[in-house]
């Protein structure tokens, strides 16, 4: 039997705090081990306990030194704007540090809580997006590198539902079929339709906008700020409202968004609006094969992660009359 390949070099894990050089880094900024590992999917967030808390954080492998600079820079820009990011932090008297061959930084750890999911959180949480596109697009450099971006167009879709087949095995195959089906549905729905570019957030969601103590709101993790079509923050942050289990009229967050944002939602974003939110899931089908271990026999735990996708994905394309306005 022919092994499956293994995802890209460049991909590489999440960094550990077991791993010896970002052990070592952390002797060396927390002596004490005040420190705490606060999660991230794909960057390894530490909070180092002192009078001042910071956060460091340590990329994954794709993140070049042109890119996370990048964003320091960005961050400082935002806040002079008004729009409350975290701000950067020398780490060892440099910007950025090298650290098993990932870049390591460090930045301010913003106090915060997390707003229950419910309308209301929703409603500002929508209008907050709104004020941040505002700020990015008044702050922005076009010279700052795109992050890593395997799905910016439905040919490289394809392409990884292959890799994904190969990945995963057999047992992927109807799943994928299935995926390659829906995308090309949603290749037909695309077309003749005029999607708005602008800097977005990325993965804009309760989590990655906070609440602070005197009532204002930060964002934060901005590691997949790019310039893209403005409708995908707009229907990954739909996605994630809808998925939070609270009673959210969607329709209500568009008009919330409408009323910061630099823009109002064109007629034609409203019109593929259900589309680029079953892309959303879509997109994981289509990544299942980048799991750092597809466990199981032949791939089983990677296929069931991608049949969930898929199902979600086919879901919300059934409600596609409903979601257009």
């Amino acid at each position: 039997m022919t092994p499956p390949p293994p995802p890209p070099s460049w991909f590489g894990p999440r960094a550990s705090t077991n791993d010896p050089a970002v052990a070592a880094l952390l002797d060396q900024v927390a002596p004490a081990r005040t420190w705490q590992d606060i999660g991230g999917s794909f960057n390894l967030n530490v909070r180092l306990d002192a009078a001042a808390p910071l956060v460091l954080r340590v990329h994954r492998p794709w993140a070049t030194r042109g890119r996370v600079a990048g964003l320091r820079r960005l961050r400082e820009r935002l806040q002079r704007a008004g729009i409350r990011v975290a701000q950067p932090v020398p780490i060892l008297g440099r910007d950025l540090a090298r650290v098993g061959g990932r870049w390591a930084e460090l930045e301010e750890f913003v106090p915060h809580v997390q707003p229950n999911p419910s309308q209301e959180s929703y409603l500002r949480l929508f209008e907050e997006l709104g004020r941040l596109h505002a700020g990015l697009r008044a702050t922005w450099e076009p010279d700052l590198p795109q992050p890593l971006d395997d799905h910016r167009t439905h040919r490289q879709l394809h392409y990884w539902l292959g890799f994904t087949r190969r990945r995963l095995g057999p047992g992927a195959e109807p799943v994928v079929r299935r995926a390659k089906l829906l995308l090309d549905e949603l290749g037909k729905a695309r077309r003749g339709i005029d999607l708005p570019r602008a800097p977005i957030h990325g993965d804009y969601k309760l989590g990655n906008a906070v609440q602070l103590s005197d009532g204002s709101w930060a964002n934060l993790d901005l590691d997949f700020v790019r310039i893209r079509e403005r409708l995908y923050d707009v229907a990954a942050s739909l996605y994630w409202a809808s998925d939070s289990g609270a009673d959210v009229d969607l329709r209500e967050l568009c008009d919330a968004y409408d009323s910061s944002a630099p823009e109002p939602v064109t007629p034609d974003e409203r019109q593929f609006l259900p589309g680029q939110i079953t892309l959303i899931p879509l997109h994981w089908v289509a990544t299942a094969g980048f799991m750092d271990e597809p466990t199981g026999v032949h791939g089983t735990v990677g296929v069931s992660e991608a049949e969930r996708a898929m199902y979600a994905a086919e879901a919300w394309w059934a409600r596609r009359e409903e979601l257009t306005w």
